[in-house]
């Protein structure tokens, strides 16, 4: 069969998206479609970093479904979700749901959870709930050396390694630093990690700004851009006390996100917003 492709940049993480409201295909289908999908399979066609599947709407909810490049799910993606958004209010959908001022309000259901997420002009909100686990001083063990990360799970599990900490960091600059190099070892270690993790590197520039570079599972490679990297690194310097409620991520794309993280009166963390740009970048018709 043929399957309209529409691919997306969410802060330079690029994904494919398709709208499986029609078609309703299964997982099964879905992860073998994310295989093509995801690849440069001809000359139209590019390679993403995830597959995007709208499978259903009902009364201003919008359920969706990410597969890695691999076929892999069940994991939550921010940036998925985001260009998830971008492409439903771009086919209209949106403007059925409930709106508050000039911005709309949706309710993205991804990986069994919900996410309440807001178009707001070129920029798209999703807010997260509190994280799932906080592992501070993560021993990891390469090259016979011990390093120390924080291990957190926001939806999607990720190792945030301080690049100042890491081996041979003296040696390279961040943006050169091999990190597909350092990051596979510690994402195959099934004794740590039995379903795998992604490792990202990290440096503050200030309390305002923080670069990041993310090595995915599923994808096995840099990307250009993760959502939920940039949560797991905003919580890991938060809790260092090294930034305030709000900062802004540059990842490897240099387009920024913004983090913010909701505490309450206590300064308890209760959940995160993830906020950026993402856009229809082009689009593609497969044989699927």
């Amino acid at each position: 069969m043929k399957m309209k492709i529409n691919y997306y940049s969410g802060a330079g993480n690029l994904f494919s998206v398709v709208d499986n409201r029609q078609s309703k295909l299964n997982k099964e289908n879905l992860s073998n479609l994310a295989k093509v999908a995801c690849s440069k399979s001809n000359n139209y066609t590019i390679k993403t970093e995830g597959l995007i599947s709208l499978n259903d709407t009902y009364g201003g909810r919008f359920n969706v479904s990410f597969f890695n490049p691999d076929g892999t799910s069940g994991m939550m993606c921010g940036n998925g979700a985001r260009s998830a958004v971008s492409f439903i209010n771009a086919i209209g959908l949106s403007k059925s749901s409930s709106s508050k001022g000039t911005s709309q309000q949706l309710i993205i259901e991804l990986a069994g959870r919900e996410y309440p997420s807001t178009i707001d002009g070129e920029l798209i909100k999703v807010s997260f709930p509190k994280h799932n686990d906080l592992r501070m001083n993560f021993e990891v063990r390469i090259d016979d050396t011990n390093i120390y990360g924080d291990f957190v799970d926001v939806g999607s599990p990720h190792l945030v390694l301080d690049y100042h900490k890491i081996l041979h960091s003296r040696q390279f600059s961040f943006r050169y630093y091999p990190l597909e190099d350092m990051a596979k070892p510690i994402r195959s270690n099934v004794e740590l990690f039995p379903e795998g993790v992604n490792v990202s590197i990290y440096y503050v520039e200030s309390p305002q700004t923080i670069y990041i570079r993310t090595f995915e599972r599923g994808v096995e490679a840099e990307t250009g851009a993760c959502g939920t990297a940039a949560i797991s690194t905003a919580l890991v310097l938060f809790m260092k006390k090294i930034i305030g409620n709000s900062v802004e991520i540059i990842p490897t794309s240099k387009i920024p996100l913004r983090v913010e993280i909701i505490t309450n009166e206590k300064n308890e963390i209760i959940g995160f917003n993830l906020i950026g740009t993402a856009e229809k970048i082009g689009e593609a018709l497969i044989e699927f």
